[in-house]
């Protein structure tokens, strides 16, 4: 690629953190967007061998993705890191209209319209990369994470359509969709000591690593870090949608 300059949202702790010194290790310069400004100056104080710029933003806000937007539009970036993301465990029924809103909008609203605007650079160019940070729960519904579960699920689908889309162009789109991984997620989204915290984990270093590695080699679509996991979708594909969602059920239901 001409330059080599990376964006990474959500980038002051868990996978946004570890794509970010991901990135700085292949010699990236880096753009990092979160809202906390102390963690993400932090991050850049240790930054020592690239050069980081930062955007202090809330992303579920429009003032927030209006920023990044334009400093995507303003080209340069080749590599996107769709990161920024939120969870709450618990029934629909009971969580505030207000929170449901900010998960749809940072969940899947934020991500389609940063794509669409980390694009259109890309495609003049026909380089690049865009890698959307999905999840495991994408590809079945998940009981007491119902709502984060649909909104991945709307992200999977858009990406793998958006990835046919651009095909042909040499741009590449990658759907990254990770199991238990150990980060600050699980405290915001109250899954935390629950059975599916128990389950088998991956670090963060090492989604990031694996991600990276299929992005910049073969280029495939749908990554799933995980080999349980894979095993799992396999087995999802097998069974009626009552299984799977049930065994969700039992692992997020709050004791």
């Amino acid at each position: 690629m001409a330059s080599r300059l990376a964006m990474v949202t959500g980038a002051s702790s868990g996978i946004g953190e570890a794509f970010v010194r991901g990135l700085a290790e292949r010699g990236y310069a880096l753009i990092l967007v979160a809202r906390r400004r102390e963690r993400l100056e932090a991050l850049a104080r240790e930054l020592t061998s690239t050069s980081v710029d930062l955007i202090v933003a809330d992303l579920a806000t429009d003032d927030g993705v209006a920023e990044v937007a334009r400093r995507l539009e303003l080209g340069g970036v080749n590599v996107f890191v769709n990161n920024a993301g939120i969870g709450h465990r618990g029934q629909v029924a009971e969580q505030p209209v207000e929170s449901l809103r900010r998960m749809l909008r940072l969940n899947l609203e934020t991500p389609m319209l940063l794509s669409r605007a980390a694009l259109r650079p890309m495609l003049a160019l026909r380089q690049g990369v865009l890698i959307n940070v999905v999840s495991m729960s994408a590809f079945q519904a998940v009981p007491y994470l119902a709502s984060y579960a649909a909104t991945k699920a709307g992200l999977l689908s858009f990406t793998e359509g958006l990835a046919e889309e651009v095909r042909e162009s040499g741009v590449r789109v990658q759907a990254l969709c990770p199991g238990n991984i150990p980060t600050e997620f699980q405290e915001v989204a109250g899954t935390r000591g629950s059975r599916f915290d128990r389950t088998p984990a991956m670090s963060a270093h090492e989604v990031a690593r694996r991600s990276l590695q299929e992005a910049f080699g073969r280029g495939r679509i749908l990554v799933i870090p995980g080999w349980r996991d894979r095993l799992a979708v396999m087995g999802q594909r097998l069974l009626p949608r009552s299984v799977p969602r049930r065994v969700a059920a039992s692992l997020m239901r709050p004791e």
